[in-house]
């Protein structure tokens, strides 16, 4: 009975935290809306050519994630790992639970479908554990670092603001020590379970590091695929505004993934991802490249999902 009470309350809470976090960027849209220039939206041309190249950088960075969980299963001693082809195959479809409010079923849908594969559990977990939370670390270290660096964001608003995000990007990077970034997920384990970790969620340094700085790579990867999106839409984007542009997609990526309420980080994602790209970029351009983004995104992640399932079928055939 007293399951069920809280069980009522922690959904009643999740309820109105995401009734208020959409009421409130509904109410920041509409304001934003208001102070366009339509003229501008009229003169946009979408060019396919950087928006191809985009995409295969795009869909190299879900591949890369299948690299990195591959091998911090190796390093954690997972034997007889199977085909990578399989294992992008599960990776693929587990990705699309990210479309489910939470970061849990993106993890659990993983330790699922793989279960069968030979592989403890446990095993699955952590590693699963360990990439999800490397991913966000990492990107959000590299992020913060970038727009930390780039001097517009400064002179946007004030010094204090660009002092800002550069240590909150040297605060993650400190994260990136493994004695460190160990203790967190145990600790942040014990919080969301109430019990204490078992002995497998004690990661080894290799596997840690190893994703690290695979993930710190990869964010460079997936920052590149927006900056051709942008390029597509908006033929005036100069190189000078890669750096800007990987630090603004990432950072957004990762605020969405940390919102607990909303399925893909909708609403927060984009409404981060337009506030900073409005610094460099005319708002219009802005709001077209954050709402174009988004299905983009969608198309990207269903071809991942088409490939890695066939090739994955084909392997085990």
């Amino acid at each position: 009975m007293a399951d069920s009470s809280t069980r009522t309350k922690r959904h009643s809470t999740e309820f109105w935290l995401r009734a208020a976090l959409l009421s409130g960027i509904v109410v920041f849209l509409a304001l934003f809306l208001q102070e366009l220039d339509y003229e501008i939206l009229r003169e946009l041309r979408l060019d396919p050519w950087p928006l191809l190249i985009g995409a295969c950088f795009s869909l190299g960075f879900r591949y890369w994630g299948v690299y990195i969980w591959r091998g911090i299963l190796r390093d954690l001693g997972a034997t007889d790992i199977p085909a990578f082809s399989v294992l992008a195959s599960i990776y693929a479809r587990s990705w699309m639970a990210r479309y489910i409010p939470g970061t849990v079923p993106w993890i659990a849908g993983r330790v699922l479908l793989a279960r069968d594969l030979g592989i403890s559990k446990s095993r699955l977990t952590v590693a699963s554990v360990l990439e999800a939370g490397t991913q966000i670390v990492a990107i959000a270290a590299v992020s913060l670092l970038l727009l930390g660096l780039d001097g517009r964001l400064t002179s946007q608003f004030n010094g204090r603001i660009g002092l800002a995000v550069l240590s909150a990007g040297l605060v993650f990077a400190i994260l990136l020590i493994p004695a460190i970034f160990n203790r967190v997920i145990r600790f942040s384990y014990k919080v969301l379970r109430g019990q204490e970790a078992y002995a497998e969620l004690a990661t080894n340094s290799k596997a840690t590091l190893r994703s690290l700085l695979l993930y710190a790579i990869g964010s460079l990867l997936a920052g590149v695929a927006y900056y051709f999106m942008a390029l597509a839409v908006w033929g005036s984007v100069s190189a000078a505004d890669l750096i800007f542009i990987v630090g603004a997609v990432n950072l957004s990526g990762v605020i969405g993934m940390a919102a607990p309420c909303v399925p893909s980080g909708l609403g927060v994602r984009d409404a981060s991802q337009l506030v900073l790209l409005s610094v460099i970029l005319p708002r219009e351009v802005a709001l077209v490249l954050t709402i174009f983004s988004r299905l983009w995104s969608l198309i990207v992640d269903l071809v991942f999902v088409a490939i890695a399932t066939l090739a994955g079928a084909h392997r085990k055939a």
